[in-house]
């Protein structure tokens, strides 16, 4: 164990698991023991959903909110799976909204079906070359038309760093959303 990560050295090479307590606690601070899992971490924000998106939580479930999606983005570190639905999630931290509730929650009952992940890292020979792969959501966020930039680096077969960013500004085309991703 390390920083409460457990690390396994297999016959088949490394594996790193991010300690699933975190994804308990969402579980359970959100109160999502009794309800379904869902298969995917988020889905997709709709204009229509603009009164959920402006209409305040109240500063007791604001603080709840801010404290769980800080351990959820400490969670997604380690979890490329959760990645774009912890970065949607943190998009709403100075304000947070009834309809960022229900995105916190989607990733709970999320976390309830795939509370634990672990990366497997197979023995390979020197790897020479780090390989990046990038992409871009032109205007993927319906509410404010900004891109979403993702990507990863890999060295063979073993992924060296991924992430998930909202880009700062709003893309006129395309191709001009690859050219920041």
């Amino acid at each position: 164990r390390v920083l409460n990560k457990v690390i396994r050295w297999t016959k088949d090479g490394w594996e790193i698991e991010p300690d699933q307590r975190h994804a308990d606690i969402i579980v359970h601070d959100l109160g999502l023991y009794e309800s379904k899992p869902v298969s995917t971490p988020g889905e997709v924000e709709c204009r229509n959903e603009e009164e959920e998106n402006t209409q305040p939580l109240d500063e007791e479930q604001a603080t709840k909110y801010r404290a769980l999606a800080e351990r959820a983005n400490y969670l997604a570190g380690d979890r490329t799976d959760i990645m774009y639905a912890v970065k949607e999630i943190c998009r709403h931290m100075a304000s947070p909204t009834v309809g960022a509730w229900k995105k916190l929650k989607r990733l709970g009952r999320y976390l309830k079906g795939n509370a634990r992940l672990a990366m497997k890292y197979p023995w390979q020979g020197e790897g020479k070359m780090v390989v990046a792969f990038s992409d871009s959501d032109w205007a993927g966020c319906q509410v404010t038309g900004k891109s979403t930039s993702g990507g990863a680096l890999t060295i063979g077969s073993h992924l060296i760093k991924a992430w998930s960013r909202t880009q700062s500004n709003i893309t006129l085309s395309s191709a001009e959303a690859e050219l920041y991703a």
